[in-house]
């Protein structure tokens, strides 16, 4: 599977187009290098007449100088969800005074930016068909797991005697990347976990999301310390209102979302910017009840930053560190450990 991405440069109103065959995983380090690099950069890919806007791109980037404004995407950035907002953050400093962008509909922004209109943009609105899903797409995989344990019945009941029901639910949905919330027309919250990977969007499967997600019940006890690093992508539908909140941390690239308003009839879909905290704050509930603890962060950074950076350390921006422990690492810097930390403990530079 090739990671080709579309570079495209604007100066003085006119646009210079790039693509670089498995230049995608580089966008995260290349971005962070700043602005003044990235002419040097661009000069290794191949020039193009106009973006390339294939269904199979897997990252872009369009820097327009003339409104210091950076739009970026990448089917894999930054490691997880939780830690995109430190990427921003250094990009920021590394790019100050600049408009920056992750965006949410690639193929639709990235078109609207660049002023085109491709052939993909009508392909991915014709794309959003209604999809069927199975009555169990919320419950398979934890009727699978009392499944597999129904000859050692007796261990599981201890189980979860011991820690709760939803702390095994856990256990049984690792890997499942989706939440939706649904909001009943008399308040009842129902909550419920999915995997997600082959729709392209929950949006796809209608209104029948809203009564899949009620099977089983309401589940008060599903939000937990650190399930902010699991979800992907949320839904948050509101029967009273009629209304649906969706949003995706690695959207792809031709987004079916804006074609998706035909298989909702009389429901609004709204893109929720706000993300994971605003599809939890939404509910009245607080972020802080599934957010990671400063620990698991910061190991999550430790392990992300290197991968990102491959070693080279010198464009990352250095924080002033708040703690003054700074734990060694056999291949991280002092100063850069110093940067992760500030990350991790939420200092502002």
């Amino acid at each position: 599977m090739s990671s080709d991405a579309m570079y495209a440069i604007r100066r003085a109103g006119r646009d210079s187009f790039f693509a670089g065959r498995w230049s995608a995983p580089h966008i995260g380090h290349t971005l962070l290098r700043g602005p003044e690099h990235i002419d040097e950069y661009v000069g290794h890919l191949d020039p193009r007449h106009a973006p390339d806007m294939s269904i199979c791109l897997c990252g872009a980037v369009f820097v327009d100088f003339d409104r210091r404004a950076l739009l970026v995407w990448a089917d894999d950035l930054f490691g997880s969800g939780p830690l995109r907002s430190d990427y921003h953050r250094l990009l920021t400093m590394r790019w100050p005074q600049w408009r920056l962008r992750q965006a949410a509909l690639p193929l639709q922004e990235f078109a609207a930016a660049l002023g085109r209109t491709p052939p993909e943009l009508e392909q991915a609105r014709a794309d959003a068909t209604l999809l069927e899903a199975r009555d169990d797409l919320f419950t398979g995989s934890w009727l699978e797991h009392q499944a597999d344990f129904a000859c050692v019945a007796d261990d599981q009941a201890a189980w979860i005697a011991a820690e709760g029901v939803e702390a095994v639910r856990a256990f049984a949905e690792r890997g499942l990347d989706a939440w939706v919330t649904v909001r009943a027309v008399d308040g009842t919250l129902y909550d419920q976990r999915c995997v997600s990977r082959g729709f392209g969007s929950l949006l796809r499967l209608g209104p029948r999301l809203a009564a899949l997600a009620q099977i089983g019940g309401p589940r008060p006890g599903m939000l937990r310390p650190g399930l902010e690093c699991d979800v992907r992508e949320t839904v948050f539908i509101d029967e009273a209102r009629r209304s649906v909140h969706w949003w995706q941390a690695d959207p792809p690239w031709a987004h079916p979302g804006p074609g998706c308003a035909a298989l909702w009839p009389g429901w609004i879909l709204e893109l929720d910017e706000g993300g994971l905290r605003s599809h939890v704050e939404r509910s009245g509930r607080r972020f802080a009840a599934i957010q990671m603890t400063r620990d698991s962060r910061l190991a999550a950074l430790i392990d992300q930053v290197p991968r990102t950076l491959r070693g080279e350390f010198s464009s990352l921006p250095r924080l002033a560190c708040a703690s003054a422990l700074v734990p060694a690492h056999p291949e991280i810097p002092a100063d850069v450990m110093g940067t992760l930390v500030a990350l991790a403990d939420g200092v502002d530079d």
